[in-house]
């Protein structure tokens, strides 16, 4: 980490985010009782497993929720209670299911605002953790392919207006907890049905409208999205659009289901590649 000799302990976890009242974030704070402190969900990297997959592991099992991994936050360093050199990594994540349990490890959970959570935390370790969400919500953006809508041959409407099907009403729905999580500042569609229905749950949940854009619409290019997002201001945004829309800014090597999601970071007036979601439902 950082240049320096890997660590004798590698842990990974996770800063969990839900949408409190208004465009507050929540985060997920754990009390372990054998410890007697207030933290992150984290834990011991298992041998042959990533560290993103103990993060999900290890946040699953203390607190019950299955969640998606979002942009990296950083690391912490310290000594254990044994002497030994940790370090533990740490991804913003957001809730697709569960629910807390209490169990040996965990016997309490608070979903804390995000601008106190840090005082109620108990190593400045995980303080820093937290201080490095604003500025990895503000650069992220959240591009989503939009979801299965009706089969385009047997349509015999204007294509604009062709909405979507059971399949992908469902995945429009299943979108919205993992999104929400970090509280968008703004939702922006392409002015097709099939994309503006794909947020409409969202914006239900969110309390926020879903503002059209030609900039999104079949056919646009690279430029016209990065311009789009040059000129909306600070994130999270979301953005929803077609595949070939999608395809010319993440590249044609990248995946892109339909109800897929990019997550993709602004950096220097572009935008880098962060995480892939593929269609949750």
């Amino acid at each position: 980490m950082e240049g320096r000799l890997a660590p004798e302990v590698r842990a990974a976890g996770g800063a969990v985010l839900r949408a409190g009242p208004g465009r507050e974030v929540d985060v997920l704070l754990v009390h372990r009782p054998g410890h007697r402190d207030w933290t992150l969900p984290k834990g011991k990297v298992e041998p042959g497993e990533e560290d993103e997959e103990c993060a999900l592991r290890e946040v699953a099992e203390e607190t019950g929720f299955d969640c998606l991994l979002g942009p990296e936050l950083g690391a912490s360093r310290y000594r254990d209670r044994r002497g030994r050199d940790k370090g533990v990594r740490y991804w913003a994540m957001t809730v697709r299911d569960g629910a807390f349990k209490p169990n040996d490890e965990v016997d309490e959970i608070r979903w804390t605002p995000l601008p106190v959570a840090g005082r109620q935390l108990s190593y400045p370790g995980d303080r820093a953790i937290l201080a490095a969400l604003a500025p990895s919500r503000e650069r992220l953006v959240l591009l989503v392919r939009h979801a299965k809508a009706g089969d385009r041959d047997r349509w015999t409407g204007d294509d604009r207006l062709r909405p979507l099907e059971l399949r992908g009403r469902r995945q429009a729905d299943a979108l919205v907890e993992p999104i929400a999580g970090y509280a968008p500042m703004r939702l922006v569609s392409s002015p097709y049905a099939r994309c503006v229905q794909t947020l409409e749950p969202l914006a239900a949940r969110l309390t926020t409208p879903v503002e059209a854009d030609d900039a999104l619409a079949e056919g646009a290019s690279a430029e016209s999205v990065r311009a789009l997002v040059g000129r909306l201001g600070p994130g999270p945004l979301v953005l929803c659009t077609h595949g070939d829309v999608m395809e010319a800014l993440v590249g044609e090597d990248a995946p892109r289901k339909k109800g897929a999601t990019w997550l993709l970071a602004r950096q220097d007036g572009a935008v880098r590649r962060v995480r892939y979601w593929p269609p949750l439902a």
